[in-house]
């Protein structure tokens, strides 16, 4: 028990051997991101200042670190075998996600109906058609399909996409993109981002007026639709391992790394500012196109040069428990903002955005720490499970390739 105990908290605390370790800062200010959105999007805009409109791009982060971790293990596999061993990557995919995921959206579920029936003890009609319609669309969440018919979850559609994303993306790689050299993939990777900006294009121009559920239904959730921000994790991973001249270049030369640096920042900054403009066109289509880009050249840059200072800042080990933490947090934040707000008292609205992200600071510490049990309990002893099998199988094919070394000897 001891033993499990030690390598409970050494896996909470401390980096990992195979892991860049400043993308465990980006992991954790994403998460940050998204409790932080759902937690103004709890009180009313605060004066002139639509602070949610400020902090909502914490799941476009996490899709862009997506689709860099999950193309960059892959490469390496193909690099390194030729191939890509299929049941390698979704048994670690199924072991990481399944456990967690399923055991929330079936408490989720069981949660749901428990409150439908009150409402109907208590002759609550709206309530109830509300609840027995997003219930019968509870299925959707368990066959990954959030995304198209939203449920009970609001956030469970972003779990929806980048599942489709794991179950295309490996099959993608193995009978196309990695079968052409690095000059030809950058280009088709860039090309194939005109197909969900054209489509939110399309759906702007045809579906109802903005923020409606209307337009979170076609524009926001769909796979079709928001899937660039994973091609742009895509594309920024292929830059740093197949474009070593350009990797070089910005390791050396300062003129060119802190400007395009700033210049991503810059985009950032204004993908945000656009954000506050509701009712705009490029809001609601190239915004998105302007953030991933922002956030893709960030990236790059973080892990080019690891000795600078903001990949030192984003390597620290305070950030781990955070990222290590995330997916568990994702998955119940929702239900542990309420739990913290309780636990804390807060019953009436910051008066100001400062005051807002005053309260929060407290807000988020408890959400983290009361995650935990949900990590040891459910998600942790998964992954160990995991790692246990494909050490096993490791081993296993070691054994072959020995035995067929010695019958063809």
């Amino acid at each position: 028990m001891k033993k499990v105990m030690k390598a409970f908290i050494k896996d909470l605390w401390f980096h990992r051997d195979n892991e860049i370790q400043s993308l465990n800062g980006l992991r954790a200010f994403a998460i940050i991101l998204v409790i932080l959105n759902h937690y103004a999007l709890a009180w009313k805009k605060i004066g002139t200042l639509q602070s949610d409109s400020l902090f909502w791009s914490g799941v476009d982060l996490s899709f862009v670190l997506s689709g860099f971790l999950i193309s960059k293990g892959l490469l390496n596999d193909w690099n390194r075998n030729g191939t890509i061993d299929f049941q390698k990557f979704y048994l670690k995919r199924t072991f990481r996600i399944f456990p967690a995921y399923y055991f929330f959206i079936t408490f989720s579920l069981i949660a749901s109906n428990f409150v439908l029936k009150i409402a109907e003890k208590k002759g609550l009609e709206k309530e109830v058609d509300v609840l027995s319609f997003k219930l019968s669309n509870a299925w959707g969440d368990f066959v990954f399909l959030g995304n198209y018919f939203p449920g009970m979850n609001i956030h469970t559609w972003s779990l929806s996409m980048e599942e489709q994303f794991y179950l295309i993306f490996p099959l993608f790689c193995g009978l196309l993109l990695f079968k052409i050299g690095p000059k030809r993939r950058q280009l088709f990777l860039w090309c194939l981002l005109l197909i969900p900006t054209a489509s939110r294009v399309i759906v702007y121009v045809t579906t109802a007026a903005p923020l409606t559920p209307e337009y979170f239904n076609e524009i926001y959730f769909p796979f079709h639709t928001r899937f660039d921000s994973l091609v742009m994790g895509v594309i920024a991973m292929d830059l740093y391992t197949g474009h070593k001249d350009l990797v070089d270049r910005l390791k050396s030369d300062n003129r060119l790394y802190y400007p395009l640096l700033l210049l991503f920042f810059s985009f950032l900054c204004a993908a945000h500012w656009v954000n506050l403009r509701t009712d705009s066109f490029f809001t609601h289509t190239f915004k998105y196109n302007l953030l991933n880009i922002s956030f893709a050249g960030i990236l790059l840059f973080v892990v080019v040069r690891s000795e600078s200072f903001l990949s030192r800042f984003l390597s620290l080990k305070l950030f781990v428990p955070v990222a290590r933490l995330s997916f568990t947090i994702y998955l119940w934040h929702l239900i542990l903002i309420g739990i913290s707000l309780s636990i804390l008292k807060i019953r009436t609205e910051p008066s100001s955005t400062l005051a807002l992200l005053s309260q929060f600071i407290f807000v988020l510490v408890l959400v983290v720490i009361l995650s935990i049990p949900f990590y040891a309990l459910i998600e942790y002893p998964f992954q160990y499970l995991k790692m246990k099998i494909l050490l096993k199988k490791k081993s296993d094919d070691r054994s072959f390739q020995i035995q067929s070394k010695s019958s063809t000897c």
